[in-house]
């Protein structure tokens, strides 16, 4: 029945009813859509504008309940499911770790690097040399230089911590040590050599600064590295991005599911076989998320790095097997084969004929 056989419904109740049931799955809307607003409409009250925010929330509790079911008879879709579900995880902590990097203050480039270390150096030396090192799977990269000083004397950790000081850093007390080593001359002779060892931090605006020396009789090396402090939203978010994947990945799966039952059996079994290989190629950089993962709630607050998920997609020397680009190109070749699976692109008019 629709507001105009029935003079007493409000259009406007019928089009609430219509909009809540886009709630459901379209397999329920084409089989039921026609009946349930009918019904709803027939047991609404004379006058009655729109729906009860009761109502509301009855109907789309159901509508997601009806999202999350999986087809009846089926006891592989539960392993489906379950391989969704921690895929969808270990994507949505990355995700939520990419979203947490964005609040980050924005690490020193090479330039302003240099500028801090020099800075600390305090102008002393020559050839610096600019030692980043390699990208980094695991966490954000730091911006590291090193000076050499020659005559040990000409540089003090404590003037350098002064400097930053009244530059505006909140610079931490000087961890001094004596460190013994071998020295090797030119005849190949060793010697002991005794190095005196001197390291502190300094932050300002959401970035770190670590300086570390280590000096003897003829030089000092004093090396510098600048990176992001992060912030305190980067766990919650990888907690709030992973439970938000999973939930995505079951939705996904269900809905797959439910396609495939309804399309031809040529058509569900190539979408099968396209599913399965997606799956496998998302599962290398899923299980790699959730090793960074762990190493993030494992490194928090650590000193010398902020460790975060997404980082996995770093090329770099992730696995001990496959090239460095190994898991951003079997996450998109995963993500691309899950859009292509001909569940999703079965003919409409096929969806609807064929029952399940």
């Amino acid at each position: 029945m629709t507001a105009a056989e029935w003079p007493r419904v409000d259009p406007r109740l019928e089009r609430a009813y219509r909009r809540l049931l886009r709630v459901y799955p379209g397999s329920f809307r084409r089989e039921h859509g026609a009946a349930f607003v009918t019904t709803l409409l027939e047991m609404a009250e004379p006058g009655q504008r729109r729906p009860g925010m009761g109502e509301v929330w009855h109907l789309a509790a159901s509508g997601v309940r009806h999202r999350f079911r999986l087809p009846a008879g089926r006891p592989l879709a539960w392993v489906a499911v379950v391989l969704a579900l921690l895929i969808g995880g270990g994507l949505g902590a990355a995700a939520g770790s990419w979203v947490a990097e964005q609040t980050f203050a924005d690490a020193p480039d090479a330039d302003a690097g240099w500028v801090l270390h020099e800075q600390v150096a305090g102008g002393l030396g020559a050839d610096p040399a600019l030692a980043d090192g390699n990208p980094t799977p695991w966490f954000t990269n730091p911006v590291s230089w090193s000076t050499l000083v020659e005559q040990r004397r000409q540089w003090d950790a404590e003037a350098a911590r002064q400097r930053l000081a009244a530059g505006g850093w909140q610079v931490g007390a000087v961890d001094s040590r004596p460190q013994t080593g071998t020295s090797v001359d030119e005849t190949g002779a060793a010697t002991t050599v005794t190095f005196a060892i001197s390291s502190f931090t300094a932050e300002r605006d959401g970035v770190i600064l670590q300086v570390h020396s280590q000096g003897s009789d003829q030089f000092t090396l004093v090396d510098t590295a600048t990176r992001t402090a992060g912030n305190a939203s980067l766990l919650p978010l990888i907690v709030l991005g992973g439970l938000a994947g999973m939930a995505g990945g079951w939705l996904v799966a269900a809905a797959l599911l439910r396609r495939m039952r309804r399309t031809s059996p040529g058509r569900a079994r190539s979408a099968a076989a396209v599913t399965v290989l997606a799956g496998l190629a998302l599962a290398v950089p899923a299980t790699a998320f959730y090793g960074n993962v762990l190493r993030a709630f494992r490194e928090a607050g650590s000193e010398t790095a902020v460790f975060t998920v997404h980082s996995a997609l770093t090329p770099g020397p992730y696995w001990p097997f496959g090239p460095a680009w190994l898991n951003l190109a079997l996450l998109g070749t995963g993500l691309v084969l899950m859009v292509a699976a001909p569940g999703w692109t079965a003919p409409a008019a096929e969806t609807e004929a064929v029952t399940g």
